[in-house]
């Protein structure tokens, strides 16, 4: 298996990307801290995550991952952005895309892990200069409830898996998708 140190997001991913963060802008939630700014911000965090997400489409066709994407409409709830599939099971995975140098953690609403829990989430680099992704590490939804770290800066409740918290980036074949080749 093959898991590359960055992703180049572009073409026809790229264009995926900002089609549906234009379309989706309007019923993006305003729950979420940084979505300060009006439609226009929240069309720049959409569509930073759906390029994260694009990076992970990347991953599981070059290395022939069964999966179903996410094929919800712009103005519903994702219940997952990918789910892993094969004979014995059905995984949802959740992409986590972070923008900054000084993002060390990854999170997940309380309410949101409580309400559609995700099996799986695989937290991504996005570097915004160039449309390059690097996967950092995963994490199941038991690690997190197991961590059962909460914090709440001034906002929600979130659970939050530290850089130090999450499975190494190649345990990802080993530990997970080695399940799911067809």
């Amino acid at each position: 298996m093959i898991i590359r140190e960055r992703y180049r997001i572009e073409g026809s991913l790229y264009e995926e990307a900002l089609s549906y963060a234009e379309q989706s802008k309007r019923y993006t939630s305003d729950r979420h801290d940084f979505h300060a700014g009006g439609l226009n911000n929240k069309k720049r965090k959409m569509f930073e995550g759906k390029l994260g997400e694009k990076a992970i489409k990347m991953l599981f066709n070059e290395n022939g991952i069964s999966y179903e994407e996410d094929h919800s409409f712009a103005d519903e709830r994702d219940e997952y952005d990918f789910l892993l599939i094969n004979a014995w099971e059905c995984l949802k995975v959740d992409v986590k895309t972070r923008t900054e140098n000084y993002h060390t953690r990854t999170l997940e609403m309380v309410e949101q892990a409580q309400s559609h829990p995700k099996d799986i989430f695989i937290s991504v680099r996005l570097y915004k200069e160039t449309n390059e992704v690097e996967i950092l590490g995963w994490y199941t939804y038991q690690d997190m409830i197991m961590k059962n770290q909460i914090e709440n800066q001034g906002y929600l409740d979130n659970y939050v898996m530290y850089d130090r918290d999450l499975r190494p980036v190649g345990t990802l074949e080993s530990e997970l998708l080695n399940r799911f080749v067809r």
